[in-house]
């Protein structure tokens, strides 16, 4: 009796023993568990965090590509219409559309513009159409929609600095052919070249910038 005595006080001793154990390891082990779901938790956030940093910084080279193949092709088409200007002084109607359609999809795709500035640089551009018609083409049809095109594709403060520019270039060259008096008043420059000149000086200080 007194040996099952004292095997029973040792098994009882022992269960204590074990609760005692667990009643204070447990918190310990539960607030190691919270640490490392807390950290769990924080590596994800930081493994999104930084995909969405990479995925970012692809699309923002992807943007500025597209930015810069969007001025290489819209220099080409100023020089096309240029040269077609100088020597025919109308420019075709599928140079006109194309500049227009490529504008409304670069600007659907990868244009970073507001919409209210693209809307005010084609509202400079329909303000061209109705001079057109008001004043009997003294601009033409074929200049007023490319500046039309220009305004939707670089916005408002874009477009208007690019037409300071080609306007400001146009007088001086007119004052200029007028001095040495090798045309006359009546007689209209060609705008397309102006534009096309003020578009790449545009484009030069816009890469400097």
């Amino acid at each position: 009796m007194h040996v099952n005595a004292a095997a029973g006080m040792g098994a009882v001793s022992i269960l204590q023993i074990r609760e005692t154990v667990i009643t204070a390891l447990y918190p310990a082990a539960d607030l190691n568990g919270r640490f490392m779901r807390s950290l769990f938790q924080k590596q994800q956030e930081s493994g999104h965090v930084q995909n969405a940093e990479n995925e970012s910084n692809i699309y923002g080279k992807k943007g500025e590509g597209m930015a810069e193949v969007s001025h290489i092709v819209c220099m080409g088409i100023l020089i096309l219409a240029s040269a077609i200007d100088i020597k025919y002084r109308k420019i075709p109607v599928w140079i006109l559309s194309g500049i227009i359609v490529a504008a409304f999809f670069y600007q659907s795709l990868w244009g970073g513009e507001d919409v209210v500035f693209i809307a005010g640089g084609a509202a400079v551009g329909a303000a061209f159409l109705l001079i057109s018609r008001v004043t009997k083409e003294a601009v033409g049809y074929g200049d007023s929609l490319g500046i039309l095109g220009l305004g939707i594709y670089l916005g408002l403060w874009g477009l208007v600095e690019i037409l300071a520019g080609a306007f400001f270039m146009l007088a001086l060259c007119g004052a200029f052919v007028l001095a040495v008096k090798r045309m006359s008043r009546k007689c209209a420059l060609p705008f397309y070249p102006f534009l096309a000149a003020a578009y790449a000086i545009w484009v030069i200080g816009e890469i400097r910038i």
